[in-house]
């Protein structure tokens, strides 16, 4: 029997639910199972919790996506050279016209961004798991979950790079702010202006997935920009 071709909003669903679970689900899950988890400070614990959570995370999503990722493993070692380049040439671009535009934004918003502050803080508290997670783990599960679960819903690359981008820049933008509630998020408007430095960035790194259709394109480049912001931060403190 043929097999019937699946709408756009079918994957434009996926994708959104991936987010979800990202995001809300896989958290809550983990805080029913260990309850005592929400309410501790200790370090050991927290750290503990971070890591479980990140790497029953990266399982699921290769789990969930292990033949293509097989498969885009494998081209992605073939090609290793040219997709490598194209990855690279994405990173520049998108870390270029990010720095001028956060230049633009910072100066009218008098602040960085609330996300950088926290990812500041958690690189300050949890160094060893903060690098591990940002220049590794992070990236795979931020390619899988704004850009490869949205792959099939858009047809045209520019479509997809601005809304994917859009979404990913609307997560850590939303994720700044230490109440997501009308009022706080109007009391600190300008902070929505740094959807502009993020969705920069990921513009690039959508393009370079979709030139390649291989998700490890865009991860080399994500992992390359978590990597090189970090040493930034050890080298300016």
């Amino acid at each position: 029997m043929k097999e019937t071709k699946k709408q756009p909003i079918y994957y434009i669903l996926i994708g959104i639910l991936l987010i979800l679970s990202y995001q809300l689900i896989f958290p809550a899950i983990i805080y029913m199972i260990f309850p005592d988890l929400a309410k501790t400070d200790n370090p050991i614990l927290i750290n503990l919790f971070n890591i479980g959570y990140t790497l029953f995370t990266v399982l699921f999503f290769c789990i969930l996506y292990r033949k293509s990722l097989k498969e885009e493993g494998k081209e992605f070692l073939k090609n290793k050279k040219a997709f490598a380049k194209k990855g690279i040439q994405a990173w520049l671009k998108g870390l270029g016209t990010m720095i001028l535009s956060n230049l633009i934004v910072i100066s009218i918003a008098g602040s960085m961004a609330g996300n950088e502050i926290q990812n500041r803080d958690i690189l300050a508290q949890y160094p060893y798991f903060a690098v591990i997670s940002m220049c590794l783990f992070g990236p795979f599960i931020e390619e899988i979950v704004f850009r490869k679960s949205f792959r099939k819903a858009f047809q045209n690359k520019y479509v997809f790079a601005i809304v994917t981008s859009f979404i990913f820049a609307s997560l850590h933008v939303l994720n700044g702010f230490e109440e997501l509630t009308l009022t706080c998020i109007l009391n600190n408007w300008t902070q929505l202006l740094f959807l502009f430095p993020y969705g920069s960035l990921a513009f690039f790194f959508a393009l370079a997935y979709y030139d390649t259709d291989n998700i490890f394109t865009s991860t080399l480049a994500h992992c390359l920009h978590n990597t090189f912001t970090i040493l930034l931060v050890f080298l300016t403190r």
